[in-house]
């Protein structure tokens, strides 16, 4: 049986409700900014948040070996962060976000196949849950030809973008469990937005488009509200990787998101509801957690 401590579980929420939030804001912002110069304005504004992480616990600590998995891990986050904003650019929140439940399918498919780790039959219902309830977000309500379904997932360019971001984020959670074995949690994460910050403003000046930096007055508050949320969320994330199972954060992060999702698309987006876009993130909520945690029974 899976035991989380209370100091886990509550920086669990803080992380999960974080990103959501974010998530949000990163949408909200997206239509109105260029996702290279957003992303620049959200991965930089959280350097002096998780600047100030480190000079208030003194905990700057580091090994010479971080760096091969620091900078990897760096690299990953950042084409996925990219990818993320392409996704929330051309698609909506609540048909995007859910595509990220099969973080925890392709981590386990991957091991599966790498790694010779066969699912257990847990996983496999969960793998099954998680699946059909991704299609069943993208059922037109007028055809639920399976192949039509499947169709319209293909063709979706935010989905697709998604699913890329969903392999790339497969590999963060332990290349950044790997990386706090060689430095500490607020060292680690500093560390991280300082070098997206720095490739991505290099990038800006190399391509002279330094001067697209500018954002429109209603897209600021968005932009800077989505960069200090995912900055809080991304340290209560790390914290709560040293404290509990990574499985357990992951979980509940991800049903938190799919949830938020749902409703903050509909409530401030207006993005429709229907019976199969509820159906799924239903049984993505089941299956999701079956997946990643302990056995339960």
């Amino acid at each position: 049986m899976l035991a989380v401590s209370l100091p886990a579980l509550i920086l669990t929420l803080f992380c999960a409700v974080g990103f959501a939030a974010s998530d949000y804001f990163r949408k909200a912002a997206a239509d109105h900014v260029p996702p290279v110069v957003l992303l620049t304005v959200f991965i930089a504004g959280q350097v002096p948040i998780l600047g100030a992480w480190v000079w208030l616990t003194d905990g700057f600590t580091l090994t010479g070996g971080y760096w091969p998995y620091g900078l990897v891990t760096a690299i990953t986050g950042l084409l996925a962060n990219f990818l993320f904003l392409m996704a929330l650019r051309i698609s909506s929140l609540s048909l995007t976000i859910p595509v990220l439940g099969l973080v925890p399918v392709i981590t386990t498919v991957f091991a599966a196949i790498a790694l010779d780790e066969v699912p257990t039959a847990q996983q496999g219902a969960g793998i099954v849950l998680s699946v059909l309830g991704l299609m069943s977000l993208y059922v037109p309500e007028d055809n639920p030809n399976p192949i039509i379904v499947i169709k319209r997932f293909v063709t979706d360019k935010g989905a697709r973008y998604m699913l890329a971001v969903a392999v790339l984020w497969s590999a963060t959670a332990p290349l950044d469990k790997a990386s706090m074995a060689l430095s500490s949690p607020e060292t680690h994460g500093f560390i991280q937005v300082c070098v997206m910050t720095v490739v991505m403003v290099t990038y800006l000046f190399l391509a002279q488009q330094q001067r697209t930096l500018s954002i429109a007055r209603d897209a600021l508050r968005p932009a800077v509200l989505a960069s200090a949320s995912a900055g809080l969320a991304y340290g209560c994330q790390l914290l709560a990787y040293q404290m509990t199972l990574i499985g357990a954060v992951e979980s509940l992060k991800r049903v938190i998101g799919l949830l938020s999702a749902l409703l903050l698309g509909r409530i401030f987006l207006g993005e429709p509801l229907s019976t199969p876009k509820l159906t799924g993130i239903a049984l993505m909520v089941i299956g999701v957690p079956l997946i990643i945690l302990p056995p339960l029974i």
